[in-house]
């Protein structure tokens, strides 16, 4: 009997769509610290597999890019794109699944390499490990799933069109992981980006 391949490297999906109504242009094209969103999220990949799903304004070359199967869709419908990516890229040559899936948003200028690896060690004790902060906020788009628990998931939901991820995540064992860096702060308005800024800038008070 053939033995079962070893899953492949953990993947890391950044997600670059959404309406970005409170910032009134595509967030992940702004520039933070010289370097477009997407591009610095990007870097917290590492030597990582990535792909983008949504538009690619912005994305560096090399990097794989996908459509939305479904544009507008919310973040639900593009994590399905890229599941559905990574199993028809893994199907013809008979290659692995990846054990695990990182999933970021392409709003987080802050996110580090460490803090990926974070999330995928968590993984060792849950199957889903969540960003929290200090507050208790959870930040669904800067956490890792275990793949076969993400396909179930989104088998059981069905229609992802809409759907959110907190009802992605529901009944899934997780744990927490707290961004003690504040490394998961999201750009969703001006004010936000002009923090963001001041920040890369060096303002300790940002």
């Amino acid at each position: 009997m053939p033995s079962t391949p070893a899953a492949a490297p953990p993947v890391v999906v950044v997600l670059t769509g959404g309406a970005s109504r409170r910032m009134g242009s595509h967030k992940p094209l702004l520039e933070v610290g010289g370097r477009a969103l997407v591009a610095r999220v990007l870097d917290a990949a590492a030597d990582r597999p990535t792909l983008v799903v949504g538009p690619g304004q912005g994305v560096p070359e090399g990097v794989r890019v996908v459509a939305e199967r479904v544009p507008g869709g919310g973040p639900v419908s593009g994590v399905a794109t890229a599941l559905a990516t990574l199993v028809a890229e893994g199907t013809p040559s008979g290659a692995p699944l990846p054990y695990a899936v990182v999933l970021l948003a392409a709003d987080l200028p802050f996110v580090t390499p460490e803090h990926v690896g974070r999330l995928v060690a968590s993984l060792a004790s849950a199957d889903l490990a969540v960003t929290v902060d200090h507050a208790d906020r959870v930040n669904w788009l800067c956490a890792a799933w275990r793949t076969d628990v993400l396909g179930r998931r989104l088998e059981a939901l069905g229609d992802p069109y809409g759907r959110s991820m907190r009802d992605l995540a529901d009944g899934v064992r997780r744990v927490p992981v707290t961004d003690h860096g504040r490394v998961a702060l999201d750009v969703d308005t001006p004010a936000d980006l002009e923090r963001a800024r001041r920040r890369a800038a060096g303002d300790p008070d940002a």
